[in-house]
Protein backbone atom coordinates (compact mmCIF):
# COMPACT_ATOMS: atom_id res chain seq x y z
CA UNK A 1 0.00 0.00 0.00
CA UNK A 2 1.50 3.46 -0.77
CA UNK A 3 0.62 5.87 2.16
CA UNK A 4 -2.00 7.35 0.27
CA UNK A 5 -3.98 4.04 0.15
CA UNK A 6 -3.49 3.78 3.75
CA UNK A 7 -4.58 6.90 4.48
CA UNK A 8 -7.64 5.61 2.03
CA UNK A 9 -7.92 2.84 4.27
CA UNK A 10 -8.13 4.38 7.46
CA UNK A 11 -10.97 7.37 6.72
CA UNK A 12 -13.17 4.30 5.72
CA UNK A 13 -12.90 1.87 7.98
CA UNK A 14 -13.23 4.19 10.77
CA UNK A 15 -16.31 5.81 9.19
CA UNK A 16 -17.83 2.29 8.45
CA UNK A 17 -17.55 0.95 11.86
CA UNK A 18 -20.36 0.84 14.29
CA UNK A 19 -19.92 3.72 16.33
CA UNK A 20 -21.60 6.11 19.20
CA UNK A 21 -23.13 9.31 17.95
CA UNK A 22 -20.66 9.38 14.24
CA UNK A 23 -22.44 8.83 11.25
CA UNK A 24 -21.76 4.95 9.74
CA UNK A 25 -23.66 3.30 6.87
CA UNK A 26 -26.90 3.10 9.00
CA UNK A 27 -26.56 5.96 10.58
CA UNK A 28 -26.66 9.20 8.49
CA UNK A 29 -26.63 12.73 9.81
CA UNK A 30 -29.26 15.22 7.90
CA UNK A 31 -26.37 16.62 6.37
CA UNK A 32 -23.31 14.04 6.00
CA UNK A 33 -23.74 10.17 5.42
CA UNK A 34 -21.52 7.60 4.72
CA UNK A 35 -20.97 8.08 1.10
CA UNK A 36 -19.26 11.95 2.04
CA UNK A 37 -16.64 9.93 4.30
CA UNK A 38 -16.04 7.04 1.04
CA UNK A 39 -15.72 9.92 -1.55
CA UNK A 40 -13.75 11.94 0.66
CA UNK A 41 -11.59 8.94 1.96
CA UNK A 42 -10.70 8.09 -1.79
CA UNK A 43 -10.10 12.02 -2.94
CA UNK A 44 -8.05 12.49 0.20
CA UNK A 45 -5.59 9.72 -0.15
CA UNK A 46 -4.86 10.25 -3.87
CA UNK A 47 -4.06 13.85 -2.57
CA UNK A 48 -1.53 12.55 -0.13
CA UNK A 49 0.47 11.20 -2.59
CA UNK A 50 0.07 13.19 -5.43
CA UNK A 51 1.50 16.34 -2.61
CA UNK A 52 4.14 13.24 -1.20
CA UNK A 53 7.47 15.48 -2.21
CA UNK A 54 5.49 19.18 -0.96
CA UNK A 55 6.02 21.01 2.17
CA UNK A 56 3.84 19.11 5.43
CA UNK A 57 1.60 22.22 5.30
CA UNK A 58 1.21 22.79 1.96
CA UNK A 59 -0.05 19.12 2.03
CA UNK A 60 -2.58 19.43 3.98
CA UNK A 61 -3.82 22.14 2.70
CA UNK A 62 -4.09 20.25 -0.44
CA UNK A 63 -6.17 17.73 0.84
CA UNK A 64 -8.38 19.69 2.56
CA UNK A 65 -9.44 21.71 -0.54
CA UNK A 66 -9.37 17.89 -2.09
CA UNK A 67 -11.79 16.87 0.42
CA UNK A 68 -14.10 19.96 -0.44
CA UNK A 69 -14.10 19.48 -3.83
CA UNK A 70 -15.00 15.67 -3.09
CA UNK A 71 -17.59 16.46 -1.01
CA UNK A 72 -18.31 20.32 -0.37
CA UNK A 73 -18.74 19.55 3.26
CA UNK A 74 -15.95 18.94 6.53
CA UNK A 75 -15.54 15.15 6.74
CA UNK A 76 -12.01 15.29 7.74
CA UNK A 77 -9.96 17.67 8.61
CA UNK A 78 -8.75 16.17 11.96
CA UNK A 79 -7.85 13.31 10.38
CA UNK A 80 -5.91 15.31 7.69
CA UNK A 81 -3.87 17.14 10.53
CA UNK A 82 -3.12 13.61 11.64
CA UNK A 83 -2.40 11.18 9.19
CA UNK A 84 -0.46 13.63 6.84
CA UNK A 85 2.18 13.60 9.46
CA UNK A 86 1.97 10.46 10.27
CA UNK A 87 2.60 9.83 6.39
CA UNK A 88 5.64 11.57 6.17
CA UNK A 89 7.93 9.79 9.10
CA UNK A 90 9.59 6.22 8.41
CA UNK A 91 6.49 3.39 8.56
CA UNK A 92 9.79 1.18 10.14
CA UNK A 93 9.21 3.40 13.04
CA UNK A 94 6.01 3.08 13.04
CA UNK A 95 6.34 -0.27 13.66
CA UNK A 96 8.45 -0.58 15.88
CA UNK A 97 6.17 1.60 18.10
CA UNK A 98 3.75 -1.10 18.30
CA UNK A 99 6.38 -3.74 19.03
CA UNK A 100 8.54 -2.34 21.94
CA UNK A 101 7.54 0.78 24.97
CA UNK A 102 11.02 2.30 24.18
CA UNK A 103 9.75 2.17 20.47
CA UNK A 104 6.94 4.15 20.78
CA UNK A 105 9.38 6.97 22.42
CA UNK A 106 10.93 7.02 19.31
CA UNK A 107 8.00 7.59 17.09
CA UNK A 108 6.57 10.15 18.70
CA UNK A 109 10.23 11.56 18.84
CA UNK A 110 10.37 11.61 15.41
CA UNK A 111 6.93 13.38 14.52
CA UNK A 112 8.04 16.29 17.08
CA UNK A 113 11.01 16.17 15.40
CA UNK A 114 9.41 16.63 11.87
CA UNK A 115 6.84 18.89 13.16
CA UNK A 116 9.67 21.07 14.52
CA UNK A 117 11.31 21.30 11.04
CA UNK A 118 8.09 23.16 9.98
CA UNK A 119 8.33 26.59 8.69
CA UNK A 120 5.66 30.07 9.05
CA UNK A 121 4.89 28.76 5.45
CA UNK A 122 3.70 25.33 6.90
CA UNK A 123 1.88 27.11 9.76
CA UNK A 124 0.26 29.59 7.08
CA UNK A 125 -0.97 26.74 4.92
CA UNK A 126 -2.56 24.69 7.71
CA UNK A 127 -4.34 28.01 9.36
CA UNK A 128 -5.96 28.36 5.59
CA UNK A 129 -6.86 24.76 5.26
CA UNK A 130 -8.64 25.03 8.74
CA UNK A 131 -10.26 28.75 8.09
CA UNK A 132 -11.60 26.44 4.72
CA UNK A 133 -13.81 24.77 6.89
CA UNK A 134 -14.20 26.26 10.22
CA UNK A 135 -14.87 23.30 12.71
CA UNK A 136 -17.74 23.28 14.86
CA UNK A 137 -16.64 25.08 18.28
CA UNK A 138 -13.97 26.99 17.16
CA UNK A 139 -14.57 30.34 18.75
CA UNK A 140 -11.90 32.62 19.47
CA UNK A 141 -8.60 32.35 21.48
CA UNK A 142 -6.26 34.92 23.29
CA UNK A 143 -3.41 33.63 20.96
CA UNK A 144 -2.57 31.97 17.83
CA UNK A 145 -6.04 32.29 16.40
CA UNK A 146 -6.95 30.45 13.12
CA UNK A 147 -8.67 34.40 12.31
CA UNK A 148 -5.51 36.22 12.77
CA UNK A 149 -2.26 35.72 10.98
CA UNK A 150 -0.18 32.52 11.65
CA UNK A 151 2.40 32.62 13.93
CA UNK A 152 5.63 31.36 12.73
CA UNK A 153 5.18 27.82 14.23
CA UNK A 154 2.52 25.43 14.22
CA UNK A 155 3.91 23.53 16.98
CA UNK A 156 3.67 26.55 18.95
CA UNK A 157 0.07 27.47 17.97
CA UNK A 158 -0.66 23.67 18.57
CA UNK A 159 0.64 23.58 21.76
CA UNK A 160 -1.57 26.72 22.59
CA UNK A 161 -4.90 24.29 21.44
CA UNK A 162 -3.93 21.39 23.07
CA UNK A 163 -5.59 22.97 25.92
CA UNK A 164 -8.86 22.36 24.30
CA UNK A 165 -8.48 20.67 21.37
CA UNK A 166 -7.34 16.72 21.40
CA UNK A 167 -5.82 16.94 17.78
CA UNK A 168 -3.75 19.65 18.75
CA UNK A 169 -2.90 17.90 21.49
CA UNK A 170 -1.18 15.24 19.28
CA UNK A 171 1.40 18.06 17.98
CA UNK A 172 2.19 18.43 21.30
CA UNK A 173 3.12 15.33 22.88
CA UNK A 174 4.03 13.27 19.67
CA UNK A 175 0.72 11.63 19.08
CA UNK A 176 0.96 9.91 22.10
CA UNK A 177 -2.95 8.73 21.80
CA UNK A 178 -2.97 8.26 18.12
CA UNK A 179 -0.18 5.11 18.86
CA UNK A 180 -1.67 4.53 22.17
CA UNK A 181 -5.27 3.71 20.40
CA UNK A 182 -3.54 1.38 17.19
CA UNK A 183 -1.90 -0.49 20.39
CA UNK A 184 -5.85 -1.39 22.29
CA UNK A 185 -7.06 -1.81 18.29
CA UNK A 186 -4.27 -4.46 17.89
CA UNK A 187 -4.65 -5.69 21.51
CA UNK A 188 -8.41 -6.22 21.19
CA UNK A 189 -7.48 -8.18 18.11
CA UNK A 190 -5.26 -10.36 19.37
CA UNK A 191 -8.11 -11.41 21.90
CA UNK A 192 -10.22 -12.28 19.18
CA UNK A 193 -12.36 -9.39 17.97
CA UNK A 194 -12.83 -8.32 14.51
CA UNK A 195 -11.41 -5.19 13.46
CA UNK A 196 -15.04 -3.68 13.42
CA UNK A 197 -15.65 -5.01 16.52
CA UNK A 198 -11.69 -3.60 17.84
CA UNK A 199 -12.97 0.04 17.00
CA UNK A 200 -16.16 -0.03 18.33
CA UNK A 201 -14.73 -0.84 21.22
CA UNK A 202 -12.27 1.44 21.21
CA UNK A 203 -13.93 4.35 20.91
CA UNK A 204 -16.66 3.08 23.63
CA UNK A 205 -12.95 2.95 25.83
CA UNK A 206 -12.35 6.38 24.52
CA UNK A 207 -15.35 8.03 25.39
CA UNK A 208 -15.20 6.87 28.93
CA UNK A 209 -12.04 8.23 29.59
CA UNK A 210 -11.58 11.49 28.33
CA UNK A 211 -14.14 14.26 26.89
CA UNK A 212 -14.05 14.87 23.29
CA UNK A 213 -13.21 17.96 22.33
CA UNK A 214 -15.30 18.97 19.69
CA UNK A 215 -17.99 18.05 22.00
CA UNK A 216 -16.68 20.29 24.88
CA UNK A 217 -16.04 23.13 22.34
CA UNK A 218 -19.64 23.24 20.78
CA UNK A 219 -21.69 22.55 24.22
CA UNK A 220 -19.27 22.96 27.22
CA UNK A 221 -17.48 20.81 29.58
CA UNK A 222 -20.38 19.92 31.68
CA UNK A 223 -21.94 18.05 28.99
CA UNK A 224 -18.65 16.58 28.05
CA UNK A 225 -18.13 15.11 31.28
CA UNK A 226 -22.23 13.78 31.02
CA UNK A 227 -21.02 11.98 27.82
CA UNK A 228 -18.21 10.14 29.82
CA UNK A 229 -20.21 9.16 32.67
CA UNK A 230 -22.97 7.56 30.05
CA UNK A 231 -19.68 5.53 28.51
CA UNK A 232 -18.42 4.55 31.74
CA UNK A 233 -22.05 3.20 32.54
CA UNK A 234 -22.42 1.18 29.36
CA UNK A 235 -18.94 -0.10 30.09
CA UNK A 236 -20.16 -1.88 33.66
CA UNK A 237 -23.45 -2.93 31.82
CA UNK A 238 -22.47 -6.04 31.17
CA UNK A 239 -19.87 -7.88 28.88
CA UNK A 240 -19.13 -6.70 25.88
CA UNK A 241 -22.04 -7.86 23.23
CA UNK A 242 -24.94 -9.11 25.98
CA UNK A 243 -28.38 -8.15 26.19
CA UNK A 244 -27.98 -5.93 28.79
CA UNK A 245 -24.65 -3.98 27.27
CA UNK A 246 -26.67 -3.62 23.61
CA UNK A 247 -29.77 -1.98 25.44
CA UNK A 248 -27.18 0.00 27.11
CA UNK A 249 -25.27 0.87 24.14
CA UNK A 250 -28.48 1.98 22.01
CA UNK A 251 -30.02 4.02 24.85
CA UNK A 252 -26.62 5.86 25.27
CA UNK A 253 -26.45 6.64 20.88
CA UNK A 254 -29.75 7.61 21.13
CA UNK A 255 -28.59 10.02 23.45
CA UNK A 256 -25.60 11.31 21.86
CA UNK A 257 -27.99 11.72 18.37
CA UNK A 258 -30.57 13.55 19.90
CA UNK A 259 -32.02 15.86 16.91
CA UNK A 260 -31.66 19.54 19.06
CA UNK A 261 -28.81 18.67 20.48
CA UNK A 262 -26.13 16.41 18.68
CA UNK A 263 -23.57 15.65 20.13
CA UNK A 264 -21.33 14.01 17.90
CA UNK A 265 -17.89 12.96 19.07
CA UNK A 266 -15.96 13.97 16.28
CA UNK A 267 -12.92 14.70 17.92
CA UNK A 268 -12.48 11.03 19.26
CA UNK A 269 -13.47 9.77 15.57
CA UNK A 270 -9.96 11.61 14.66
CA UNK A 271 -8.08 9.76 17.35
CA UNK A 272 -9.18 6.75 15.79
CA UNK A 273 -8.74 6.87 12.58
CA UNK A 274 -4.72 7.76 13.14
CA UNK A 275 -4.77 4.55 15.36
CA UNK A 276 -6.35 2.51 12.38
CA UNK A 277 -3.42 3.82 10.51
CA UNK A 278 -0.54 3.35 12.69
CA UNK A 279 -2.59 -0.48 13.27
CA UNK A 280 -2.73 -1.08 9.78
CA UNK A 281 1.09 -1.24 9.47
CA UNK A 282 0.87 -4.48 11.33
CA UNK A 283 -2.63 -5.75 10.17
CA UNK A 284 -2.20 -5.58 6.42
Amino acid sequence: MTPGQRVCFSIFHEASAIKLGNVHPDAPFPDMAFSHFERAAHAIGECVDATASDTLGSSILACTQAMLDAVQINTSLGTILLLVPLTRIDSLQIEEALNHSTGLQRASDAIQQLLARTDARDCEAIYEAIRFVQPGGLGRANAADVSEKAPPSILDAMRIASAWDDIALQYANGFLQVYEGALRLLELRDQGSTWPEAIRRLQLELLASRTDSLIVRKLGTGIGEEVKRKAQKVITSGPFGSPEFETAWQEFDNYLRHPTERKNPGTIADLIAGAIYVASLKWI
